[in-house]
């Protein structure tokens, strides 16, 4: 009897749910990591568990559905996210009294992929790719999208390449920039330093919770300006005016139109594939300029590279560092210290 009027685990999850939207509506997290949780609950979480009572959910039923998730082909990367909301839901329960503990999870080992870069000869044949797609379907290089663009209210996958598009993947090897930060970068986050260095200071909006000021490589001076004299050229060098597909104020538009035309690009140069397997996109110019400063870079240090990408030192060993070996940098390691006079 006490069983059937035990807390479903249905009506945890969906408080959950209602818990995460409240913290999104404060800012502490993204509308889009709830929207995954949700999909994450309706997709596999409710029909797992969704008929169970709450403290039924223990070791044997985790790894069941560890088992079933397995059967359909997930990747243990994908099985881990799923056991993270698993534990949120249960969280959730135990804050509220609805269970006495937290059951033991099964361990699930994920391999981590760094997502494939560039060798700086890919990069050129990138570049020039770019522009040679610019160039072909529109070459005066002004573009303004219509009506006759749009499928289903968004922008159409076959618009035309923009001719600014070279100088967004030049901007962000340049920059250490995340891809999410092309969707959202103004004008009026950018500032041009000259003095002893020549540098763009980055004041960005709030990243992955990290709010520090990005510092760029000198190149990027000359791709901001390029960007710039553009702008003004059709009417879009405002503060507020955003760097890349300024015309399109769905900024969710904005990425994916973004994303599109980069995957046309690297499929055109034939380097959609990276030196592992796994499948290059934005991200991998992000994952290109800090490989390129731990090559380059003269004497750089982790913790100085980390904060000015705005990740930490974990992650710039785990997945930058990691891709790097000894032959890369032999002249440092056969280096010899000066000595003193």
């Amino acid at each position: 009897m006490e069983r059937q009027t035990a807390t479903r685990f249905t009506n945890c999850c969906l408080e959950t749910i209602e818990a995460e939207r409240a913290r999104a509506s404060r800012h502490e997290v993204s509308a889009q990591t709830v929207r995954m949780f949700e999909m994450r609950c309706e997709k596999h979480l409710l029909p797992f568990f969704g008929g169970m009572a709450i403290d039924a959910v223990q070791y044997p039923q985790l790894m069941r559905f560890v088992d079933e998730l397995s059967r359909q082909k997930l990747h243990n990367a994908t099985i881990r996210q799923l056991l993270i909301a698993v534990r949120k839901v249960l969280n959730w329960a135990l804050v509220h009294e609805h269970i006495a503990g937290l059951p033991a999870f099964p361990k699930v080992r994920s391999e981590s992929t760094p997502r494939g870069g560039f060798t700086p000869h890919e990069l050129l044949e990138l570049w020039h790719c770019a522009k040679q797609q610019s160039t072909l379907v529109r070459p005066e290089g002004g573009y303004t999208p219509s009506h006759r663009d749009r499928q289903g209210g968004l922008f159409a996958k076959d618009m035309p390449t923009p001719v600014w598009f070279r100088w967004l993947i030049a901007f962000m090897v340049n920059s250490f920039i995340r891809p999410t930060d092309l969707r959202n970068i103004q004008h009026q986050h950018v500032q041009v330093v000259r003095g002893r260095h020549t540098y763009l200071r980055l004041v960005l909006p709030e990243s992955k919770k990290h709010t520090e000021k990005i510092i760029t490589l000198r190149p990027a001076v000359r791709i901001y300006e390029q960007l710039l004299a553009y702008a003004h050229m059709h009417g879009h060098a405002a503060p507020d005016d955003y760097l890349f597909y300024p015309e399109v104020s769905n900024r969710k538009t904005a990425m994916m139109l973004m994303d599109v035309q980069f995957r046309r690009i690297l499929e055109a140069a034939g380097l959609r594939q990276g030196a592992r397997g796994q499948n290059r996109t934005l991200y991998s110019l992000r994952h290109t300029a800090i490989t390129f400063r731990l090559l380059y870079g003269q004497g750089i240090d982790l913790l100085t590279l980390a904060k000015n990408a705005r990740t930490s030192v974990e992650m710039i060993e785990k997945f930058y560092a990691s891709e790097l070996n000894p032959e890369m940098n032999v002249a440092m390691l056969q280096s010899r210290r000066q000595r003193m006079a």
